[in-house]
């Protein structure tokens, strides 16, 4: 699953990209913004891997937001200009989509965000059977963690505790890597203690999120409520 963010100073030009976005299962939209300024408070703040960029914007120039971002971030930018797009190739973006968009453009483009993505595999601590190897608080002892046994993740001074069914796995690793690592399997930071599997979620009630088989809540904290309920509304009914 890739995680994406639109960008872009008309709203319409974001609906075409969403709408796309549904027909592919392997996109998940973290979340969309029509103002650079925050859309980058946002994305510095969560875990995304694409995003859809617009060039020419009011506010802020889409060249300068991928300067503003740096490169741990893919790019494909959207443009009504095509003399935009050197200047887009020259900090790295896969492709550009020259504005309307086609469907069929869209996905060779996608194409391309699939071969650099496999070919850059940022998360290489992971393999593509979903596990994890972590160092202990042993040393020179490894522990293997499958993804599906892990009922929560949380911070605990200078390290943090893997929440299995029948065990608790410490580990000298920092929050912020895991959340940058597990984004893929779609595990989600909502609090700055926490980690959680989207999978495991059966109810969200006020600032509280109760997980299965977990018998305490786990606190959505004011910072990531934003990101985690762009996660869920593609889910939402009602």
């Amino acid at each position: 699953m890739i995680r994406c963010y639109i960008l872009d100073d008309e709203q319409p030009a974001i609906d075409v990209i969403k709408k796309y976005i549904s027909r592919i299962p392997e996109l998940l939209i973290v979340g969309t913004s029509t103002n650079p300024i925050n859309a980058i408070e946002f994305i510095k703040k969560s875990t995304i891997e694409l995003i859809f960029l617009d060039i020419q914007m009011d506010e802020m120039n889409g060249l300068d937001v991928i300067k503003t971002l740096g490169n741990i971030y893919k790019y494909v930018l959207c443009t009504a200009y095509s003399e935009f797009a050197v200047n887009g190739y020259d900090l790295d973006a896969i492709d550009y989509l020259l504005k309307p968009i086609t469907f069929e453009r869209f996905d060779r483009a996608l194409s391309r965000v699939d071969k650099r993505i496999n070919s850059t595999n940022k998360f290489n601590n992971i393999s593509i059977d979903d596990y994890i190897y972590v160092k202990t608080e042993c040393k020179g002892k490894m522990l293997k963690i499958d993804l599906s046994d892990i009922l929560y993740i949380e911070a605990k001074s200078n390290y943090v505790a893997f929440q299995l069914e029948q065990k608790k796995i410490l580990s000298h690793i920092s929050l912020k890597d895991l959340e940058d690592r597990l984004g893929q399997f779609n595990f989600l930071r909502v609090h700055k203690s926490y980690i959680i599997p989207l999978k495991r979620i059966t109810s969200v009630q006020n600032c509280e999120i109760h997980l299965k088989n977990v018998p305490i809540s786990i606190p959505l904290s004011t910072f990531y409520r934003e990101s985690f309920f762009e996660m869920v509304s593609s889910n939402l009914l009602g």
